[in-house]
């Protein structure tokens, strides 16, 4: 028989956010003292007209900071591997 903890159940949050013309939702929650994304999905209007790059992110990682009322180095910086576009 395994314990199972409901305190340590990651809790996820759902933001969208509008970054560099597009609408973003960003899946992600507090681990610690910071906010991790755990994904973010590209909603629209269109698809991409380019890449995703570390200045689009940063865009991405300021409106949520917020949208979520927390300063920017509250959260890490989205990587490369969890856009969804």
């Amino acid at each position: 028989m395994s314990h199972y903890d409901n305190r340590s159940r990651r809790r996820t949050t759902r933001v969208q956010v509008e970054a560099d013309g597009y609408i973003w939702r960003v899946h992600g929650g507090r681990e610690g003292s910071r906010w991790h994304c755990h994904l973010v999905e590209l909603l629209g209007p269109l698809r991409l007209d380019g890449p995703v790059t570390q200045t689009v992110r940063d865009k991405i990682r300021a409106e949520l900071a917020k949208a979520l009322r927390l300063e920017e180095s509250e959260i890490v910086r989205i990587s490369a591997d969890l856009i969804l576009a």
